[in-house]
């Protein structure tokens, strides 16, 4: 069977257009999160997070993130000192699954968090605390599994 040029135009584009229509539908349909929904606001602070960056390099030892099989713990860098702030757990891949929770080190300055219910993947661990009267952060990104 042979198919004439007219037909062969109306063909290409039919496919065309369902081509873009598909394509359209998943842009529209596609999920894009965000790091933080108030992006614009931290970027204005950010020298904040500088100076919290810069007091966490000036210290000897630094605060430990490690990832184990079924927890993540936190070794802080004194047992002597009150520390306070809170550990906030970002997916990349899925901002639903973002949570914080606050710092509760133990007497051996270390705080167990379980990853039981935590999607595999890659998570990054952000950590500000606050300890004899300065501000820290840390970051560090994480593989669980």
């Amino acid at each position: 069977m042979k198919i004439s040029w007219g037909k062969g135009l109306i063909l290409v584009f039919v496919v065309f257009f369902l081509g873009m229509g598909f394509m359209v539908y998943k842009s529209v349909t596609k999920n894009i999160d965000l790091v933080t929904p108030n992006y614009y606001e931290k970027e204005i602070k950010y020298q904040e997070q500088i100076n919290k960056i810069n007091n966490t390099n000036s210290l000897e030892t630094k605060l430990a993130i490690e990832a184990t099989v079924g927890a993540v713990v936190l070794s802080y860098p004194f047992t002597k000192s009150i520390i306070t702030g809170e550990i906030a757990f970002y997916r990349p891949s899925d901002a639903k699954s973002d949570f914080k929770t606050a710092i509760e080190p133990g007497i051996d300055a270390k705080q167990v968090i379980s990853t039981a219910s935590l999607k595999k993947g890659l998570w990054k661990v952000q950590v500000n605390w606050e300890m004899d009267g300065k501000d820290y952060f840390s970051e560090e990104k994480i593989m669980i599994q």
